[in-house]
């Protein structure tokens, strides 16, 4: 099926998803908080199928959204897509408050995908390549064994189906462990897969 794609966030991990979905046949728009001239010189160093957007225009015109912000901006996405439903989300966030010192934000007992899925209740919310460091997502390892694996849970499995076509175009081998409450245990930080790169054998 054709989407279009947006990317909201163009820090590292933004970067490294533009660079991995302009492999794709996807028309992707990537946009940030500084305005589409900011990423002029990104997008030409990237090519392929991503183009510089408006904030407006990308979530206007996105039919999957790839959230890479960071996690204290998310209340303010979540207000922004108010005029919106049905949109797939793709949540890339980890619950980091602060860097320095490290700490991670409550999220009252939630996974965190399961605080991003009531933020945009109007969505379908799959949580997605956040596992990975953003060097490695960036740079998968090199293997003729197979492909690195993308964790991804959620409870629409619609849009899961779609988010894992979109990973597979990417080059990458998604893999499913079921639902934002289960799923969401493993994959948040401090979870068993959480900074672990997988690969998926080929047969």
């Amino acid at each position: 099926m054709s989407y279009t794609i947006g990317i909201i966030g163009s820090g590292h991990i933004g970067r490294a998803l533009a660079t991995h979905l302009a492999k794709t046949t996807y028309p992707v728009l990537i946009t940030n908080s500084r305005g589409a001239a900011s990423l002029t010189d990104l997008v030409a160093s990237i090519g392929g199928s991503v183009t510089a957007a408006d904030f407006s225009q990308t979530i206007a015109q996105a039919d999957v959204l790839f959230v890479a912000v960071p996690w204290t901006q998310l209340p303010e996405l979540a207000s922004e897509l108010q005029g919106y439903s049905g949109k797939v989300i793709v949540d890339a966030t980890n619950n980091v408050r602060s860097v320095s010192p490290f700490q991670l934000a409550d999220t009252a007992g939630k996974t965190t995908g399961e605080f991003v899925a009531a933020l945009f209740p109007a969505h379908r919310v799959v949580k997605a390549f956040n596992t990975l460091g953003a060097a490695t997502l960036a740079q998968p390892s090199q293997t003729n064994l197979g492909a690195t694996v993308i964790i991804m849970s959620g409870d629409d499995a619609d849009a899961k189906k779609d988010v894992a076509d979109i990973t597979k175009a990417m080059g990458f081998e998604p893999i499913d462990i079921g639902t934002l409450k289960e799923g969401g245990h493993l994959q948040d930080m401090g979870g068993a897969l959480s900074g672990i790169e997988l690969v998926k054998v080929n047969q």
